[in-house]
C-alpha cells in the first residue's frame, strides 16, 4: 500500500490536497481507495485529515459515521482509545506524507 498525494492547485482553495491510498498486493491490487483530503485549519493551525464518513438524521440532528475504525475486534473503554490511536497514527502518517509532497514541490518552484 501507498499513500499518494495530490496537492490542490484549484478551488476551494482552503482544499490543500487529495489522499488516495493504493493498493499494490494481494486481492485489492490495482485498486485505489479514494475519499481522504488535507483541509486548511480555520485558526490557521495544523490542517485537518479528513476521511470518509457518512451522515444520519437523529433526534439530536445531524451525526457522523465515519468509515475508518480501527479492526480490533476488542471491546471495553481502555480499548476504545487504542482504537482512536490507531486512526490518530493513521491522519499522523496522512500529515507528514503531505508536508514532504509539499516541500518537495516548493524546492522545484
Amino acid at each position: 500500500m501507498k499513500l499518494k498525494v495530490i496537492l490542490n492547485e484549484e478551488a476551494p482553495v482552503s482544499k490543500l490536497a487529495d489522499i488516495e491510498i493504493v493498493f499494490e498486493e494481494g486481492v485489492l491490487a490495482g485498486l485505489k481507495l479514494v475519499g481522504c483530503s488535507v483541509w486548511r485549519s480555520k485558526k490557521n493551525e495544523t490542517p485537518a485529515i479528513l476521511v470518509p464518513s457518512r451522515s444520519y438524521a437523529s433526534a439530536s440532528g445531524v451525526k457522523y459515521y465515519e468509515l475508518l475504525r480501527s479492526s480490533s475486534e476488542e471491546k471495553g473503554a481502555l480499548n476504545n482509545n487504542n482504537k482512536h490511536q490507531e486512526v490518530r497514527r493513521f491522519k499522523e502518517y496522512v500529515l507528514e506524507e503531505y508536508y514532504k509532497v509539499k516541500k518537495a514541490k516548493e524546492a522545484v518552484a
